[in-house]
């Protein structure tokens, strides 16, 4: 299915916003830490909010065409792959001897920033595909 007019100009705005701010939390993650046993946990944590933010965006780009339901089921499947993510994320630091507190504000830092983006992207898409302000 084709986007809407004006859709695919919308999620290449988001997908824009969604790399800077993978970017800044990559800068903050590597830069703030004072030690090695803190900065890589933080650089982790921070990767892979980016990477489940990308599939999320895109997931939600390909749902959003078909219904808002759709959108809505992504969004629930993405929290599942989220949570998995922090599980596993958590697991290889505190397994590694690191701490989890690096992990934890770097996925959760760059997570929260990307779940207003992501909404913010359905919202507009949404509205394209209904053909305005409807």
């Amino acid at each position: 299915m084709k986007d809407a007019p004006g859709a695919g100009e919308t999620f290449q705005n988001h997908a824009l916003v969604a790399v800077g701010v993978a970017v800044v939390g990559v800068a903050l993650a590597a830069a703030l830490p004072q030690t090695p046993e803190n900065r890589w946990p933080a650089l982790v944590g921070t990767g892979l909010a980016a990477v489940t933010g990308a599939v999320s965006l895109a997931l939600k780009r390909q749902a959003v065409q078909r219904s808002l339901a759709a959108a809505l089921k992504v969004v629930g499947l993405v929290f599942g792959l989220r949570a998995v993510a922090v599980a596993a994320g958590l697991y290889a630091m505190v397994s590694r001897g690191m701490g989890p507190w690096g992990f934890v504000a770097g996925f959760f830092g760059v997570y929260l920033v990307l779940q207003i983006v992501e909404f913010s992207y359905v919202i507009a898409a949404s509205k394209s595909v209904a053909g305005g302000d409807k």
